[in-house]
């Protein structure tokens, strides 16, 4: 297509400031980013003229066709959020979405980074909080998880720290763990979408405690109790682990779960790969 020497790297950020631009193509020959790698005028050297197209309007055919591709791209990683809304609202989602945060990388598995921020303002206040949290379900347990550059942690024995340290431990959150505290109706919406079921359209009542992970490479989801959710939310952000029980335990009160059942909820977390470490008091 180029038939100027331009390096790739230019090539590359030449077409982009292009191909986005919100006016389109022949406006975004013109706009800065663009005009300082390639003049207008020389747009012909770097897009040859084919099937009485001239360049300019080659590169609008590209322009016109990636829209699609960005929706495309954000339902691949929002497939619940897009079910949810719809094709029309879906579609005015992502219109919506890429005029305030467009495209500013040579991929687009980025591209839906900022979605449940941007949810918190956009649409019908009465659906804000339930949209908000389908996507930041989606997007816990997205491509982020998924990468390939996220190994195995290696396994630690619980058994190796004194029992009179244990208020003062911390646990180290593993790279493949995340959670995120949602309304239930969220988790039923993805559940819905998953199996091929109708989409339910109510939030419901409280919030639960989603906690994602991977085990041999497959992203995995459990939805949490109100205690061990609570407690495991205080753990992973990096509270101690007395202080942890302390947050639950005033939470719901007169629910505290016996040692035994602590235990188990521990030696479940760090078998499944919740935690990678320990960090013992000095």
């Amino acid at each position: 297509m180029s038939a100027l020497p331009l390096p790739l790297a230019e090539f590359q950020s030449w077409m982009q400031a292009v191909l986005v631009h919100p006016d389109g193509a022949r406006v975004g020959l013109r706009a800065p980013e663009a005009r300082r790698i390639v003049a207008p005028e020389d747009v012909s050297g770097v897009v040859r003229e084919r099937g009485g197209l001239q360049a300019a309007e080659r590169l609008q055919i590209y322009a016109g066709m990636y829209p699609l591709r960005m929706r495309d791209a954000l339902r691949s990683d929002y497939p619940a959020l897009a079910e949810l809304l719809g094709e029309r609202g879906f579609g005015k989602l992502v219109a919506d979405y890429v005029a305030a945060h467009p495209s500013r990388s040579f991929t687009l598995a980025r591209l839906g980074d900022h979605l449940p921020e941007f949810l918190t303002g956009w649409g019908s206040p009465r659906r804000r909080g339930l949209l908000t949290d389908v996507a930041r379900l989606e997007r816990a347990g997205g491509a982020g998880l998924r990468r390939r550059g996220i190994g195995a942690d290696r396994p630690f024995a619980l058994q190796s720290v004194p029992a009179a340290d244990w208020p003062n431990v911390r646990l180290r959150p593993a790279a493949a763990f995340r959670h995120v505290q949602v309304r239930p109706g969220a988790v039923a919406i993805l559940d819905a979408v998953l199996e091929g079921n109708p989409v339910p359209q109510r939030a419901g009542r409280g919030r639960v405690e989603v906690a994602y992970y991977r085990k041999d490479f497959v992203v995995l989801r459990r939805t949490m109790g109100p205690f061990d959710g609570n407690l495991l939310a205080a753990l992973a952000a990096g509270e101690t682990v007395g202080s942890a029980l302390e947050r639950a335990a005033r939470s719901f009160p007169g629910g505290f779960p016996s040692g035994g059942i602590l235990s188990g909820w521990f030696a479940e977390w760090t078998r499944l790969g919740f935690f990678s470490g320990i960090e013992r008091p000095r």
